[in-house]
């Protein structure tokens, strides 16, 4: 089957994932009002962008190239730019979602007194800036006038390095959008790590053995979950970009053969970031699991009774705790285990020693 076919199919599958995928989180997002929490807005607005490259840019762009239409410079352009810009966006709210966490647990909200307006600010940037990448292969310095007289001497087809310049697709894209982006997330979560290491030796003395056990246990999965990001984030992005690289400064060496399965691989981030964000989240897992009407054993049973009804031959059955009837024993136990004003003393003091870096 010829490569292009298979590219075309591979592209229109991902496209539906991803479509599907952050269209789910977008949809608990705004039908779950315990979810909007500033976190999950990024997540929110991430989502979003995802789902717009999903849902618009993938199914253009394989048009395109299947067809190699539209016939004019400008709208080859705007095709191809769309998805492009779409993928920088995502990658600046990955940005914003290490600043935040950065600022949130590094510099204690010194730098803005309202987490929920640091979160408008970034993601705003977020927007603007990749609009303002979008703009740039309109001028000069990054081949606009080469590009167009390359277009119309190729005969008016569209080809995606016909009308955008490996000056802007290295030095732009690469360089700026993709390589920076990565040094100053990697920078900013070893911060975080090693703020955090810091704080768990300093509170150690003051948690008990099981609260240790639980912080540890989040510890380990805030570090599973920065390495995959990371590691996922380069696997996705960086072949395509090293391959225009290597186009661009030594085209002696292009492998133009792998090109478009590295631009599959580089789509692919946008399927992974609901998995790694959203999905990884409780309160979206909660809201997920009532999308799907999965009940989880704590609402089918309690964890001290359960009551059975039979509509058949109307029979109760109930439960009774040391010859006490339910209703008293539930109430008794409830009045034992309620935590006496030394108690919630003590854990809100407790509270304020420690923080717990858990939800990021």
């Amino acid at each position: 089957m010829d490569t292009l076919l298979w590219y075309a199919i591979a592209e229109l599958l991902l496209s539906i994932h991803i479509s599907f995928s952050n269209l789910l989180v977008l949809w608990v997002y705004i039908r779950s009002k315990h979810v909007r929490t500033v976190t999950n807005t990024y997540i929110f607005s991430l989502a979003l962008t995802d789902f717009l490259a999903g849902a618009l840019g993938i199914p253009l762009t394989v048009v395109s190239v299947m067809t190699r239409k539209p016939r004019t410079f400008y709208g080859c352009l705007f095709v191809h730019l769309i998805l492009c810009i779409l993928c920088t966006i995502s990658t600046f709210h990955m940005l914003a979602i290490a600043i935040d966490k950065y600022v949130t647990i590094c510099c204690r909200d010194r730098i803005f007194s309202s987490r929920r307006k640091r979160a408008i600010f970034l993601l705003t940037c977020s927007w603007i800036l990749g609009l303002l990448v979008a703009i740039l292969p309109l001028f000069n310095v990054f081949g606009f006038a080469e590009t167009q007289s390359l277009f119309v001497k190729n005969g008016e087809m569209c080809y995606f390095t016909m009308v955008v310049d490996y000056r802007y697709l290295v030095y732009v894209i690469f360089f700026s959008t993709i390589l920076a982006p990565t040094a100053i997330i990697v920078l900013l979560y070893s911060s975080i790590y090693s703020r955090i290491r810091t704080e768990e030796k300093q509170v150690k003395c003051l948690l008990r053995q099981s609260e240790r056990e639980r912080r540890m246990a989040g510890r380990r999965k805030l570090i599973r979950i920065l390495l995959i990001l990371v590691v996922s984030y380069g696997i996705c992005w960086y072949p395509l970009y090293i391959i225009n690289t290597i186009d661009y400064f030594w085209p002696q060496f292009s492998i133009n053969s792998l090109t478009l399965w590295t631009v599959i691989m580089s789509h692919m981030s946008c399927a992974l970031n609901p998995l790694i964000y959203a999905y990884g989240m409780p309160g979206f897992k909660k809201a997920l699991r009532a999308f799907f009407n999965i009940q989880t054993d704590a609402n089918t049973c309690a964890n001290y009774s359960c009551y059975m009804r039979s509509t058949g031959n109307q029979k109760q059955r109930s439960i009774s705790v040391r010859g006490m009837p339910y209703e008293h024993s539930l109430a008794a136990i409830r009045k034992i285990s309620a935590p006496t004003p030394v108690m919630i003393d003590r854990h809100r003091s407790r509270r304020r020693q420690t923080v717990d870096h858990i939800d990021l």
